[in-house]
């Protein structure tokens, strides 16, 4: 049989307080690099196992963190959720991930029984709706601002910068030569398609083009399905365009789809840029321009901000917006090689 040891043993093998131990556990505090490697040293060697539970009785809160996701399948929030998960571990937190399918039904749902099982806090990926609980449980809500959102407010928001990654997106299409640029996007699900379109709209006035409201397409939904469609109706409809700004690249990858059933081809006759920078974009043929929101800080920062919330009880930082970039690619007329607009081949999707 193993031989169990406890913290207090640790702390003696390695000649430290038992204080010293938690901080290098948990990474918090003061301690320097050859007290951490002692310390790990002799959890390794005994092969040493928080005991969370006891500790969760004790102070009448689970080391666990609820992760609240709309859609686990989405490359982009799989990412995200993903490296959150990853850095909560690092710092000794376990994580129960909850998916709503967008649904505000099984949304409240989760928060209900995240709540009944006294989970530390709660962190919202893309959700739209504000929740409480009595001023007792850190939340925070990460890539997606909620209802009654205010820039000066309480309420913990992390998110990219949407407006000027539709900026940037348009504003390449522009500089390549397009003047008759249309939108796709799903801006019933949230604020950020909304600000996307913003940002477009933006980069539009710089250019002394006009967005007309046909130019607009609006689905349902975030999805290949809803993006191929509404692409085959605009053009069976008489819609011209020779430019496309998505504002996701799902919706990207399902307008190819549709202008491909129409004889249309990318970027020869229509030039296309997406949003999150997926790896379904690098990799689609051609491949798709799109806007880089950086997950990795994003969810340093919902870490961050979780645990200064919960051994504090106060961030500092309430709002955080995070810059984006264009990696350009074949779909919006960029040669990677050259990083130049070509506008004189045409590439058969």
């Amino acid at each position: 049989m193993e031989e169990k040891i406890n913290i207090k043993q640790i702390a003696e093998l390695a000649g430290v307080s038992v204080a010293t131990v938690s901080h290098v556990m948990n990474q918090n505090g003061r301690f320097s690099a050859e007290t951490e490697r002692r310390v790990k040293d002799v959890i390794e060697k005994y092969r040493y196992i928080p005991n969370t539970v006891a500790k969760g009785l004790r102070t009448n809160r689970m080391q666990v963190i609820g992760i609240i996701v709309p859609d686990i399948v989405n490359n982009y929030f799989a990412r995200l959720v993903r490296k959150t998960e990853k850095l909560f571990f690092e710092r000794g937190y376990s994580t129960v991930i909850c998916n709503t399918d967008e649904s505000r039904e099984l949304e409240q749902r989760h928060v209900q029984t995240l709540i009944s099982q006294q989970v530390t806090g709660i962190i919202f990926i893309s959700g739209r709706y504000c929740y409480e609980a009595g001023g007792r449980l850190p939340m925070i809500y990460v890539d997606r601002r909620p209802e009654g959102f205010a820039e000066s407010g309480d309420m913990i928001v992390i998110e990219s910068d949407n407006e000027e990654g539709g900026y940037l997106s348009a504003e390449s299409l522009l500089r390549g030569g397009c003047r008759r640029l249309a939108v796709l996007l799903a801006s019933g699900l949230d604020y950020n398609h909304k600000a996307r379109l913003a940002g477009c709209e933006r980069a539009l006035r710089d250019y002394g083009v006009s967005l007309l409201p046909g130019q607009v397409m609006d689905v349902a939904e975030n999805s290949f399905g809803a993006a191929r469609e509404a692409i085959k109706k605009a053009i069976d409809t008489g819609l011209e365009f020779d430019a496309l700004m998505c504002t996701t690249d799902e919706l990207a990858i399902g307008a190819i789809l549709g202008l491909r059933e129409r004889g249309r081809s990318v970027p020869g006759d229509v030039r296309i840029t997406g949003f999150d920078d997926t790896a379904m974009a690098a990799a689609y043929n051609p491949p798709i321009s799109s806007i880089h929101q950086n997950v990795d800080r994003m969810a340093a920062c919902s870490v961050d901000a979780m645990l200064e919330l919960v051994e504090n009880g106060r961030t500092e930082k309430t709002y955080q917006k995070l810059p984006v970039h264009l990696v350009e690619r074949e779909s919006s007329g960029i040669s990677a090689e050259t990083s130049e607009c070509t506008g004189s081949f045409r590439m058969e999707i």
